[in-house]
Parts: structure tokens; sequence; C-alpha cells
């Protein structure tokens, strides 16, 4: 399947090449998802992405460096999306709702998701670059534990280290089972985990804003 993006034409150099690139990793996530990172073939991310496998490898030197740049700027990007919401929520309660919708909102991308777990396969299987995985996911991590420390205090930094691993596999249950556990419901358990494992539902009613009223929606 071609991937189309509309895009301006670049017109230098550095612009073409960076477009290219994200248009390869674009390609490759929707890849990686289908068929995982074994089957997946170079020649068909390229088709994907509408160039040829000479034209990949020439920003990529291997699929597996592919992969690992689109698992390091995919988080990159992740990150940047949630430092944006806690900067544009000027008090402590409205930093928790929109980490908290962040957070909700991890279910709608399911390509990454099942990438997530992809990576996590192919650290165990390929033990020779698990330093170069871990050091992007431990970035990640050490970030988002940090910021619910602020939040909540030390006590959060267990909360911060499972929260990953439920949005994926709930994730991949509802890719699996659709009518049993569709995305509502997947918004739903997510938003209950996140008021449990940070004690947010423990606190007093008027403490928190009522539902329909929280600055981010989670549904």
């Amino acid at each position: 399947m071609l991937l189309y993006m509309r895009v301006r034409k670049p017109r230098k150099p550095q612009e073409r090449a960076a477009v290219t690139r994200d248009l390869l990793m674009s390609a490759a996530e929707q890849v990686f998802a289908r068929v995982g990172y074994e089957k997946a073939q170079v020649e068909e991310i390229a088709d994907a992405a509408g160039f040829s496998k000479g034209a990949l490898y020439a920003h990529f030197k291997s699929k597996e460096e592919l992969f690992l740049a689109l698992f390091e700027a995919k988080t990159a990007r992740s990150l940047a999306k949630l430092r944006h919401a806690l900067d544009s929520a000027p008090t402590r309660e409205e930093k928790i709702e929109a980490f908290r919708t962040f957070y909700i909102d991890l279910s709608k991308e399911k390509d990454w998701a099942l990438i997530i777990l992809e990576v996590k396969l192919f650290v165990r299987r390929h033990p020779d670059v698990q330093a170069r995985f871990r050091r992007i996911d431990e970035h990640a991590g050490d970030n988002i534990e940090g910021t619910l420390t602020r939040l909540f205090g030390n006590s959060a930094r267990a909360a911060g280290e499972a929260l990953g691993g439920i949005v994926s596999a709930l994730v991949l249950e509802s890719d699996l089972e659709p009518d049993a556990l569709p995305e509502r419901k997947v918004r739903a358990l997510l938003g209950t985990i996140f008021d449990s494992l940070l004690g947010l539902g423990d606190q007093p009613t008027q403490t928190r804003k009522p539902r329909a009223q929280r600055v981010l929606r989670t549904y």
C-alpha cells in the first residue's frame, strides 16, 4: 500500500532528505505493526513510502537501523507532545488532567503500541542491541517517571514503570478482540488504571473536577 503525505515541496537537499526519512519511517511504522519486525521486508517498506530500496538504504544502512530510528523518533515526539501539554497547563490539577488525557489518548496509537511490543521481542531475541534500545527507553522512562514524581511524589515512580506496559497490553487485546474490548472500553480502563495507580480515586471529590468539567476530555 503506497503511503501518501501532502507535504510542501522541499527546496534544499537537507529538507528533501528530512522529508524522505519521515516518509520512510511512517511507512515502516505501518509495516512493522502489520507484519512484525522479523517478517517486514525492506522492499515493502520502500514501496509503501513511494521510494526505491536504494533510496531507503541511502538513509538507513539496515532494517535494524530503520527500526531503531523509528523507535527513537517516535519516542522523542511522544515526549515532546507530553511536555507541550504539561507546559500549557498552568496549575498542578490541570497538569494532572493533561497527563491523564495524554495517557488515555495513547490508545489511539495502535500501530505504535504494537511496535512497542515488537521492540521488546526484538531486544529479547537480539541481546547485542539491548544497550541501544535500553538507552532510549530509559531516557523516556526517566522523563515520564520524573514528571510523575514532581506531580505526585516519589511513590509515583513505580506507577510510571507500570503504565506504559499496560497500554500496550490493552491495545493488543483490543486489536485481537475488538468486539469484546472496543476502544471506548480501553479508554475507560486506562482512565481507571491511571487514577488507581496514582491514588486519584482516593482523593475527596471536592478536590477533583467533575468528569464533564475536566480540562481535557477522556473520550
